[in-house]
């Protein structure tokens, strides 16, 4: 049968290719907007020596670029719906009753693709990543991930798991509670001072256990050859 319009189902996988670019870009961005946080301090946008963070508080740093993607590739979001809509409502593909928001929804949706990814490149060239938090939070927060291995090792040696289970949840909240009070966290010590994990292990023992250091596994390896992956595609000819 002759028809007026090519399918509008192209549009709608042209919008929604361009749709999980900017999810993928709007994830990153929110990623960053949380670790550029105070309390936690990880990464951070560039910032320009004349920059101002923000029009009222003087001493703010707020995450603009990161903040502007999450805006665009929101409203981005929005319009493979659009072209859902067109699409299904071809009537016998002749109907051209979508012209009218084509003119908008199409220029638009790359627009705020060229955008998203122009902050994108910008967010990445000049990323500031501050290891020192990173061991802060690690030295607080990583001996409450290694528990775990410490109540496997123990289990395997003999050790009832419930029991043990309560005994690292009541340690943990005391450790919580000092971590809350400014203190040092200290579960490694109450843990290995405590005659219940005591028997099970030496000191030496469950401190190589509560060791969270080595909970990446491979994620390094992984992502040097990612980058490396990258870096090649990218290289010009």
């Amino acid at each position: 049968m002759a028809t007026q319009t090519y399918p509008r189902k192209q549009d709608y996988r042209v919008l929604s290719a361009l749709a999980g670019l900017g999810q993928s870009l709007y994830k990153f961005a929110f990623d960053l907007r949380v670790l550029q946080s105070p309390p936690i301090g990880e990464w951070a946008e560039p910032f320009g020596s004349q920059q101002v963070g923000s029009s009222a508080m003087p001493f703010k740093r707020n995450p603009i670029d990161a903040e502007n993607i999450d805006s665009l590739a929101r409203l981005l979001a929005a319009l493979p719906r659009v072209a859902w809509d067109n699409a299904a409502h071809s009537l016998l593909e002749r109907t051209l009753d979508d012209s009218a928001n084509r003119r908008s929804v199409l220029p638009e949706a790359f627009l705020i693709t060229d955008e998203l990814l122009r902050r994108g490149l910008r967010l990445i060239e000049g990323l500031v990543v501050n290891p020192a938090a990173t061991a802060r939070l690690f030295a607080n927060y990583g001996v409450f991930a290694a528990t775990e291995r410490l109540l496997m090792e123990c289990v395997k040696r003999g050790g009832d798991r419930q029991a043990l289970h309560e005994v690292i949840r009541a340690h943990s909240l005391v450790a919580w509670a000092a971590i809350r009070a400014g203190q040092s966290n200290p579960l490694a010590d109450l843990l290995c001072n405590d005659a219940c994990t005591t028997q099970y292990a030496t000191r030496n023992q469950m401190l190589a256990w509560l060791d969270a250091s080595d909970y990446v596994g491979d994620a390094p390896v992984r992502a040097h050859r990612f980058a490396a992956m990258l870096a090649k595609e990218l290289a010009p000819d």
